[in-house]
């Protein structure tokens, strides 16, 4: 009795793509007018800090450029979502790396090279990590103590002096997260007083 053993199917070519318009430091247009969302990588939004810094960074990676996708999913916005690679430069590891793209930790073939390049913008304070979106000090008004963190718990709440863990409580601006100089200000713009802070007054 004789056994064989059927070649492996050919994997499909992957098809190439030339990129016209980078919307944001996530999300790309290619030539056949497909918006390709980065898979893994979270950019700002274009009005939070750095969210054109971001922008810039994918432009220079792909626009004008031709690139292939892998890993191809929709996501629940039935968005195109995908790692994408011009030449052998992994795109979406560029972003962590840089900084300006945070990793998300959907889980793909490049996870632990993009938690890598993640923990590394982190400690080298790059882009989102450093001192221009991420503070636990106000460098621009530094009498304006109030902190402000943006949808933590689906809720805004604010932070100032003598509430518990303030010292702890980190703006980070590319999040939506601001300073602000009195109470008053923070409620106007929707924020509500943390529980840490219970009945205290700034």
């Amino acid at each position: 009795m004789f056994f064989f053993t059927l070649p492996p199917l050919p994997k499909p070519p992957v098809e190439t793509y030339q990129i016209v318009d980078v919307i944001d430091g996530d999300t790309i247009v290619t030539d056949k007018s497909q918006k390709v969302r980065l898979l893994s990588v979270d950019a700002p939004e274009l009005d939070l800090c750095g969210g054109l810094e971001a922008k810039t960074k994918l432009e220079s990676l792909v626009k004008g450029k031709k690139v292939k996708l892998h890993e191809v999913i929709a996501d629940s916005y039935s968005r195109v979502v995908a790692l994408v690679y011009q030449g052998r430069t992994s795109v979406n590891a560029e972003m962590v790396k840089s900084g300006w793209g945070k990793y998300n930790s959907i889980n793909t073939s490049q996870s632990n090279t993009l938690l890598y390049y993640s923990r590394q913008a982190q400690d080298k304070g790059r882009g989102v990590f450093s001192p221009l979106c991420r503070q636990a000090t106000n460098p621009e008004n530094p009498k304006c103590l109030i902190k402000g963190n943006a949808a933590r718990d689906n809720r805004n709440i604010y932070f100032f002096p003598g509430c518990s863990d303030y010292d702890r409580v980190i703006v980070e601006k590319n999040l939506g997260d601001r300073w602000f100089c009195t109470e008053a200000e923070a409620v106007k713009s929707g924020f509500q007083k943390s529980q840490n802070c219970y009945d205290k007054k700034f």
